[in-house]
């Protein structure tokens, strides 16, 4: 099982295409996503997304996640598979095939993180892994039916993070992912104004908002350190000048602008960060809960096997991926009372040993990371669930507030 969402006091999570709903100890079956494909497409898309066959692929290299479901209200819902978009206006009960993503799109096409409902359109970032391709911003304006580019970004390599911020009601935007490719802005008027860029610090998948900050924790795979940033709001530079890369797609004449995300005036001009933790492993998912009336930011990093194709060094990136810590996703937690300076470690999960890595200890044949995923609301508190460890694959973990407290107390002692 795979949480997918917290909405409207009900738990989103899918198994394959099976797509499930409701408290998350009673989770029923919604609807199966359907397969839009015919031939030998087809059999792939079922061989690799419908038990039993997915189960023997994942037993050899772990599980591997290939649907992506949000809700966007209680009727609409939107889903990928693989490179399939899809959409539902009945409360996920059927689906509408509307989209492919590009060629060389993820597993899962897009990012957990790609997907946002704002201001009655729905946003998607894409995701291609092919350098020469031009990830771009789609957006929807009738529930998922249709989808337009809104603007491309021919200097990065793809999209991870479309979201909301529910302080200011604006879009944020992340990309990666080598140094002049990181950048974290806001979409303005057709246009990412990059908030800051220019090199890893800036490499987020999940960003947390909080009433007096911006929080991210760092993804690089090649690092040793990843650390955990504070961008206080009162430093970010509402008066940029700075030129914006991306290309308005709905602009007929738009050109290209040159490439002006990786050079030294978005370094020179990238608001003060303050570091306040470090993990070795990158963070990839976050959430905010309250906890006796204060804020707490979570965030759970990733256990990657393979290296980095962006990364500087690919030798050291490989051996540096061996260590036993990198090998463990952990889940933390800090609190506003310390202004995120205090990380408690609510719960650590190692990865599965797969037959794969016996037959092949080179590691030529990818095997699957291992992620946390992070859902919380007021009904059901803070859901971690681990997906491709070694113990409670699959589990929706719920922990209350009051576990939290207790968990952070001990530590500090």
């Amino acid at each position: 099982m795979k949480l997918q969402s917290i909405s409207n006091g009900r738990v989103y999570a899918s198994r394959g295409r099976t797509v499930f709903s409701g408290p998350p100890g009673r989770l029923e079956p919604l609807s199966r996503l359907p397969n839009p494909l015919a031939g030998v497409s087809g059999l792939r898309y079922a061989v690799t997304t419908t038990p039993p066959w997915r189960s023997v692929v994942e037993w050899a290299v772990g599980a591997y996640q290939t649907t992506n479901v949000w809700p966007i209200t209680e009727s609409v819902l939107v889903a990928t598979v693989r490179r399939q978009l899809f959409a539902s206006h009945d409360g996920g009960r059927t689906w509408l095939h509307t989209h492919r993503l590009p060629p060389s799109s993820g597993v899962a096409g897009v990012l957990p993180t790609a997907v946002c409902a704002h201001r009655g359109a729905i946003y998607l970032g894409e995701y291609p892994l092919d350098d020469d391709a031009t990830p771009r911003i789609l957006r929807s304006v009738d529930a998922g039916r249709t989808w337009s580019p809104v603007l491309e970004l021919p200097d990065v390599r793809h999209i991870h993070t479309i979201c909301s911020d529910p302080y200011t009601g604006e879009l944020w935007v992340t990309t990666g992912d080598r140094d002049p490719e990181c950048y974290i802005g806001r979409l303005r008027e057709g246009q990412l104004e990059p908030v800051g860029g220019g090199s890893q610090r800036w490499r987020a998948v999940a960003l947390v908002f909080t009433p007096s900050a911006v929080l991210w924790g760092m993804d690089c795979v090649y690092s040793d350190r990843n650390p955990i940033f504070r961008l206080d709001r009162a430093d970010i530079n509402e008066e940029s000048t700075r030129p914006t890369p991306g290309v308005d797609s709905r602009s007929p004449t738009a050109e290209r602008s040159p490439s002006n995300c990786g050079g030294h005036p978005a370094l020179d001009t990238s608001p003060s960060l303050t570091s306040v933790g470090v993990v070795p492993n990158s963070v990839y998912f976050g959430t905010t809960l309250t906890v006796d009336d204060t804020p707490w930011v979570v965030f759970s990093t990733a256990a990657e096997t393979g290296g980095d194709s962006t990364a500087p060094n690919r030798d050291h990136t490989d051996e540096a991926r061996t260590k036993s810590e990198h090998k463990t996703a952990t889940v933390i937690a800090a609190s506003a009372r310390t202004e995120y300076t205090d990380w408690y470690e609510l719960a650590r999960f190692r990865t599965p040993t797969r037959l794969i890595k016996r037959v092949d200890p080179g590691g030529w044949v990818p095997t699957a990371n291992t992620y946390v995923f992070l859902g919380a609301d007021a009904d059901h508190g803070l859901i971690i669930n681990p997906f491709n460890t070694a113990t409670d694959h699959g589990r929706l973990i719920t922990v209350s507030p009051e576990t939290i407290a207790r968990v952070a107390e001990s530590q500090s002692r």
